[in-house]
């Protein structure tokens, strides 16, 4: 059931990795999971459930005085598929059909405000603002192109596809299993945006702690669960650390963020641990030796004195 969004796609999300911030402890236990139980949608939902319902092509854009640009921001104009259950993404070419090799993660802010990309094969990441979302037509505006070649703000518009059947070159493998450390209740986003998170400890596949060795993962987050922003603060001043943007929490197994703060970067990264008491996800850092390995960061809520506000 498409409003769950509860079944996770592990082959794609493990190789989705961009960058990123925090971990956690491997999973035990695991059997078939529960659906979970969602009483109303928000805007945000309602657009996903659009966007993901057809397969869109890009038919123009143009500035805000109506004139075509479309020549001018043809790389804006492809096929575009996007899947409700894995927040995946894939853009193909208009003409041909065939995949532009452009994939990755993707998601609204609940507001509906905002479509966030983050390309794991092409490395980069986007904000744009959504103008126009409904069955007929998707329309968002992002910084493009005039006939000069100046940067100018360009509307980007979209109608459903329907010619012929788009498959993901990828397609992500269903990974129908659960842990008991996942809550299955209660949406991910409303968990983390119900308390400001500390990072606690940093640790390896055997247990061993490699907080020192990772020390930039540690921090305090905020999270804002009505328009999907988020900001790391200094766990030992509260000052922002100039890492802000958005996130989302897909099917409670990946948190995706995208920063748009002094050091632009997208991350998706796996969570093996999410509930009121605790939430950790796995990246890679470093050993006490400087080699890169697997690491789990360890968030708990957060109790000290600090009352941080986002900075954008």
């Amino acid at each position: 059931m498409k409003n769950s969004r509860i079944k996770f796609f592990a082959s794609f999300i493990i190789a989705s990795v961009v960058l990123v911030g925090c971990a956690a402890k491997q999973t035990e236990g695991e059997t078939e999971k529960p659906q979970v139980s969602e009483t109303h949608q928000t805007k945000g939902q309602e657009y996903t459930n659009i966007l993901t319902s057809t397969a869109w092509q890009g038919t123009r854009a143009y500035d805000k005085e109506n004139n075509d640009l479309s020549e001018e921001n043809a790389g804006f104009l492809g096929l575009a598929l996007y899947d409700f259950e894995s927040g995946k993404y894939e853009f193909f070419d208009k003409d041909s059909g065939e995949t532009r090799g452009d994939e990755g993660t993707f998601f609204i802010t609940q507001d509906g405000e905002k479509r966030i990309l983050i390309s794991q094969t092409k490395g980069y990441q986007v904000v744009v603002d959504l103008t126009e979302l409904t069955d007929e037509i998707f329309t968002y505006k992002r910084m493009g192109k005039d006939k000069e070649g100046k940067d100018v703000e360009v509307y980007v518009e979209h109608i459903p596809y329907k010619e012929r059947e788009l498959v993901f070159t990828n397609a992500p493998v269903e990974d129908t299993t659960y842990s008991d450390k996942i809550e299955q209740d209660v949406r991910g986003i409303d968990i983390l945006g119900q308390t400001l998170w500390n990072g606690t400890k940093v640790f390896d596949e055997n247990g061993v702690d490699v907080t020192e060795e990772n020390k930039m993962f540690i921090s305090i987050a905020k999270f804002d669960e009505t328009n999907n922003k988020y900001e790391f603060f200094d766990v030992a001043t509260g000052l922002s650390r100039g890492d802000y943007g958005y996130f989302d929490i897909i099917n409670n197994r990946v948190r995706a963020h995208v920063s748009i703060g002094e050091k632009p970067y997208g991350a998706v990264l796996t969570l093996t641990e999410l509930n009121n008491a605790r939430f950790t996800y796995t990246r890679m850092g470093k050993d006490k030796d400087g080699n890169e390995i697997k690491v789990f960061v360890e968030h708990e809520p957060y109790t000290g004195e600090f009352t941080p506000t986002f900075s954008f």
